[in-house]
């Protein structure tokens, strides 16, 4: 039996090179999020960032479900605000690139899954909007950009006991790994909040009606060695673009 394709949008970084050496400019994503969808059993495959709608509905129609990774902050004027003096590395052709992806993932009915930036790009794709910085909009805010060496667990999430989430990772409480400084304010249209840091600060959104669409504010991808559970979001975004395509078999027949 095939693998699933599981589609993992990108960004933009620059390679800072010698002097004598022209700049380099990369399209990819950190290889933990690759990792933990081979050891899901599916087949990862990089969107390349761009904002060529052809291109990506050619690859979106190859791919059985989204992994929206992490990034920059999306440009604010898509939810209708004006930029905090702390918005940071926005990149207006990703940020087309992921809106059009979300479009016809959801179109599809493809699984989706997203992390940390990927979070805040589905809720405005659904309508919502965003925190702009956390630290100075959100009052007695707990530290939620680590600045550690290496993954450090540091603060808990508290996960609604009747959500999606809940029914994938098997708890209702868990600590997380924290980078960022903006999040989800308003949800969007269609999509439910299961689960919040104890400051309040919305750590994970869903579908409402049962779809499979899940996205949490932390970095699962980069401690499923040492913490397992957070492995269970990899493979229940891998099972469910199986059944996804194996559905789509059953009605081509």
């Amino acid at each position: 039996m095939s693998k699933p394709i599981i589609g993992i949008t990108t960004g933009r970084y620059n390679r800072v090179p010698k002097p004598e050496l022209r700049q380099g400019v990369l399209f990819g994503c950190p290889k933990t999020y690759a990792t933990a969808v081979l050891d899901a059993g599916g087949a990862p495959v990089l969107l390349a960032r761009t904002d060529d709608k052809d291109a990506i509905a050619d690859v979106m129609a190859r791919t059985d479900a989204l992994l929206l990774s992490g990034g920059g902050d999306m440009v604010s004027l898509l939810y209708g605000e004006e930029p905090h003096p702390k918005t940071t590395y926005q990149d207006p052709v990703r940020d087309r690139m992921e809106l059009e992806a979300i479009r016809i993932a959801l179109e599809r009915g493809v699984p989706i899954l997203g992390i940390c930036r990927g979070i805040q790009v589905l809720n405005v794709a659904m309508g919502g909007t965003l925190v702009q910085d956390v630290g100075s909009e959100v009052p007695d805010a707990h530290q939620h950009y680590t600045h550690a060496r290496d993954t450090v667990l540091s603060h808990t999430v508290d996960v609604e006991e009747d959500s999606l989430l809940a029914r994938v990772l098997g708890m209702t409480s868990t600590p997380t790994n924290s980078w960022h400084h903006q999040a989800v304010k308003e949800p969007g249209k269609g999509l439910r909040i299961s689960a919040r840091a104890r400051d309040g600060v919305v750590e994970a959104i869903e579908a409402d009606d049962g779809r499979p669409v899940l996205a949490v504010q932390w970095h699962p991808e980069d401690c499923c060695d040492e913490y397992p559970p957070f492995q269970k979001l990899f493979d229940w975004l891998v099972e469910s673009a199986a059944g996804a395509a194996r559905g789509a078999e059953s009605e081509d027949r």
